[in-house]
């Protein structure tokens, strides 16, 4: 098949966080037995390779066997992504996305299926007649606009703009309303968030549109890239390990300690923001209580919650650790924790808990969205566990599991290493997504 991906990010060439790895990771996972293409913004702060395309609006660059495209436009002639910094936005982004939506939809004649991500540019689907695959990687970032100018820009009928029409949203207009509604097939990034988005509150009010759907929504779990994420050859590492040989992992938790200047105990890393969606809120009532019970803490990333996380810090400078995110940092993290600690109130699919467990973390996590899919507790099956399973979203509920899991790796070692064996095994490379994604391409391209 001809596939043509549009998004707002494609990694390295650019990030914001886990959107654009997914994007990247399933492109080239398909690009052995597809003719795959991307298109994204031509921003002024991206590493943008290759030489123009026809007509001068796109500039064309290969990628480990994927077509990249960057369509270049003033509008993002500018600092930054979506603002001049990751915590502003553009107030005319909805003008961007439009602009760039028009133009993905001129690019769209001549594939045979479009695969539109997040909300940045859901209104592809109204302006193509090509088969279109609309992921929702993040329902609380639906890209809304002024309804009158959206409606113009994108040149859409009238029947756009009316009340409950594809692009109406409580009289604003929103891109994510109308990826969903207007694509042949919507999709989410893992089966458990795939039922949450079904109400209204996790899916931010769009619970009854996706309900209606003549097409049900369909959950694919997000991958990671099994070969730059391997323990027994990660160059990042003091010293590599394998499942078959966990010994040397014990110098990524030395090198841990040494680092942020912990004293020992039972490591739980985090990597991420900082932020209530995170559930960070929770740890906040218990964390001295589980410092003296020898809990000792990393956390890696910056939020709106950083002035709560650097009063931890402050009242225990050798128990807890906050850092600024560093990719390559980040995983001595995942490879030096005794336990990765993921307790987000929800949590469409999460990459942190997979990274984790790929480098023999076990992880404590809510019951939620991609979590619900990845973490299976010890407790239910001793035999494929990989972590620690909380169903209650309250801080007596993390805090108990978090002791259960310190009970656990004092008192069970054997039953510990099962679950670090079982969680880097498994497969969570994207080559089984790309297999899902094709099956849903072939169900929604006309024959």
């Amino acid at each position: 098949m001809k596939i043509l991906f549009a998004a707002a990010e494609f990694a390295p060439f650019v990030r914001t966080g886990g959107l654009g790895n997914a994007v990247s990771g399933l492109a080239h996972a398909l690009s052995s037995d597809h003719e795959v293409t991307v298109a994204v913004p031509g921003y002024r702060d991206a590493d943008i390779p290759g030489s123009m395309a026809a007509g001068g609006s796109w500039r064309r660059h290969r990628d480990r066997g994927v077509e990249v495209l960057f369509w270049l436009d003033e509008s993002f002639d500018r600092p930054g992504v979506y603002g001049p910094d990751a915590s502003s936005s553009y107030g005319d982004n909805w003008e961007r996305f439009a602009r760039f939506s028009l133009a993905v939809a001129e690019l769209a004649d001549g594939f045979d299926v479009v695969h539109l991500h997040d909300g940045h540019v859901g209104a592809v689907a109204l302006k193509t007649m090509v088969p279109t695959v609309f992921t929702i990687h993040n329902a609380s970032y639906p890209m809304v606009g002024p309804l009158g100018p959206a409606v113009e820009t994108l040149g859409l009928g009238p029947k756009a703009s009316v009340l409950g029409g594809d692009i109406e949203w409580f009289g604003a207009a929103n891109y994510l309303k109308a990826g969903v509604v207007g694509a042949t097939q919507a999709t989410t990034v893992s089966p458990g968030h795939a039922r949450e988005l079904a109400v209204d509150e996790t899916s931010f009010g769009l619970g009854g549109i996706i309900r209606g759907l003549f097409r049900p929504i369909v959950g694919v779990l997000n991958g990671i890239d099994t070969d730059d994420w391997d323990p027994s050859r990660d160059p990042g590492l003091p010293k590599p390990f394998s499942a078959a040989d966990l010994s040397g992992r014990s110098a990524s938790r030395k090198a841990l300690l040494a680092e942020y200047g912990l004293d020992d105990g039972f490591v739980l890393g985090n990597v991420g923001r900082m932020s209530g969606q995170k559930g960070l809120g929770l740890v906040d009532y218990d964390i001295d209580v589980l410092v003296g019970e020898g809990a000792r803490f990393v956390f890696m990333g910056n939020g709106d919650l950083d002035p709560l996380v650097d009063g931890w810090v402050e009242r225990h400078p050798t128990a807890v650790a906050h850092v600024p995110f560093d990719e390559p940092r980040s995983r001595i993290v995942f490879a030096g924790s005794d336990a990765y600690l993921m307790p987000s109130q929800y949590e469409p699919c999460g990459l942190g808990q997979i990274y984790g467990m790929r480098y023999g973390t076990p992880t404590i996590a809510h019951f939620t969205g991609g979590l619900e899919d990845t973490v299976l507790d010890i407790d239910e099956d001793p035999a494929k566990g990989t972590g620690f399973v909380f169903r209650s979203f309250d801080h007596p509920s993390l805090t108990k599991t978090i002791r259960r899991a310190m009970h656990y790796r004092t008192a069970m070692p054997d039953l510990w290493q099962v679950m670090q064996i079982n969680g880097m095994t498994r497969d969570w490379s994207w080559d089984a997504r790309a297999v899902e994604y094709e099956a849903i391409y072939e169900s929604v391209v006309v024959k």
